[in-house]
């Protein structure tokens, strides 16, 4: 009889704790919904933004390409147009004309175009084989690589044009930006 009565004796307890640990959690969740929703966080207004802007220096990098090791420091002395893009993009796709006529426009006079292809050389042969002939500037990197990373590169296309020193003069972000930000007349 005494096993019968120190067991009702813990169920009870057992209930009482029970019962007051769902008044603790009704009352917190009652003062949750009577709270104020916390405000929206704004959204970012205008284009996405780089890590690099106009005037600023071109940052640190290195890149294997066909013609060898290519840095920042190798690009000085002729202007340069650094050409972001990603394989599965449309937007890259269709500013292949206008990398082409920069390429055309520009190269000749000793302009350096590099061409850096977000994602694995398979999936990016197509796309190295369109710029390929415009440059042996090419490299591949997976997303957000080091030299993606270098320049705060988030979207594709995403083109950057340095002057002969090394200096960033226009950056541009999507489709169209490339004749849209005048860097056909570098």
């Amino acid at each position: 009889m005494s096993y019968a009565i120190t067991g009702l004796a813990l169920l009870a307890a057992v209930t009482l704790v029970n019962a007051l640990l769902t008044f603790a959690v009704i009352k917190r969740w009652r003062a949750t919904m009577a709270a104020p929703a916390p405000a929206p966080a704004a959204a970012a207004s205008g284009p996405p933004a780089l890590a690099v802007h106009e005037g600023d220096h071109t940052p640190a990098f290195t890149l294997r390409t066909p013609r060898g090791e290519v840095s920042e420091s190798t690009l000085t002395g002729y202007p340069a147009l650094i050409c972001f893009l990603r394989p599965d993009c449309g937007p890259t796709r269709e500013s292949l004309p206008e990398i082409q006529r920069w390429a055309e426009a520009n190269t000749p006079s000793g302009a350096h175009l590099v061409a850096i292809i977000s994602g694995q050389p398979p999936e990016a042969g197509p796309l190295l084989e369109a710029v390929g002939p415009l440059t042996g500037l090419t490299a591949t990197e997976p997303p957000n690589g080091p030299v993606a990373d270098a320049f705060g590169v988030r979207h594709h296309p995403t083109f950057v044009l340095l002057d002969a020193d090394g200096t960033i003069t226009e950056t541009g972000i999507g489709q169209g930006s490339l004749p849209a930000l005048n860097l056909l007349t570098a």
